[in-house]
């Protein structure tokens, strides 16, 4: 049967990415690979009834367009139970840092593209933002203030969304997203961060989203965050490393 490729229609960047990742595949490679699901919404929900794969940009914000993760049958990889020798994070030059002794007193909402929340998740009449909020003012004790939450829109240009996250950390007490690499990077830069989709790999370090972790926000040490980045590492790809098989050598391992 081999590979069947779902590229987003119109966009040159998942063709590419997607060809490259079926060019370094073994013959008796099978399955769906997807690289977004805007367009091909309708074969990502059957190829869930078998073998797929999900291609996307880097779990690191400063490593877009290098690296590209893939995972077997997820969105992201779960770090739960797996081990890394830490050579591949290593080569990143990403120093992992010391949770900031002064944080600012702001919650930063990082909301994902409404395209990724219809078609990836299905959840055509959902809106995060508003439904963050609403589970944020419910933990409210009636007559205190609640603590200040910001928005940050999301921002097309990847690039230049990594640019500002960096201006933002130092006013945040605490940043939230879905499952965005935002949450990743405020970890790394050592400001608290939660997720709150399941799939999302910062989700298995830090958790759900609840009254408890809001106010007081979990702070894994720095191995235990070093750890966690390492395997990520370990499972995203240069598109070099799609076409000589590397990462499907890794695939086959895992």
């Amino acid at each position: 049967m081999g590979l069947t490729l779902y590229p987003v229609p119109g966009k040159e960047k998942s063709r590419l990415i997607c060809a490259a990742f079926a060019a370094g595949a073994p013959k008796h490679a099978t399955g769906a690979v997807f690289f977004g699901t805007e367009g091909v919404m309708q074969a990502f929900r059957r190829a869930q009834q078998g073998t797929w794969f999900y291609l996307d940009n880097s779990y690191f914000d400063k490593h877009r367009g290098i690296y590209f993760r893939v995972t077997k049958n997820a969105l992201q990889v779960d770090p739960c139970g797996k081990t890394s020798t830490g050579e591949r994070f290593a080569r990143l030059g990403i120093k992992v840092e010391p949770w900031r002794e002064v944080l600012g007193p702001d919650t930063l909402l990082c909301p994902q593209s409404d395209d990724f929340m219809k078609s990836t998740l299905g959840l055509k009449n959902f809106n995060w933002v508003t439904e963050t909020f609403r589970v944020i003012d419910g933990w409210r004790e009636p007559g205190v203030p609640g603590l200040p939450i910001r928005v940050r829109p999301w921002n097309r240009d990847k690039k230049a969304a990594a640019v500002t996250l960096e201006q933002e950390l130092p006013k945040c007490r605490l940043v939230i997203s879905h499952s965005s690499s935002s949450s990743i990077t405020a970890m790394i830069r050592g400001v608290p961060s939660l997720s709150t989709g399941p799939t999302a790999a910062a989700y298995h370090l830090t958790g759900p989203l609840t009254r408890e972790s809001f106010l007081e926000p979990p702070r894994p040490s720095i191995e235990e965050r070093t750890r966690f980045c390492e395997i990520l590492a370990d499972n995203q790809f240069t598109l070099e490393e799609f076409k000589n098989g590397t990462a499907w050598k890794w695939l086959e391992r895992t």
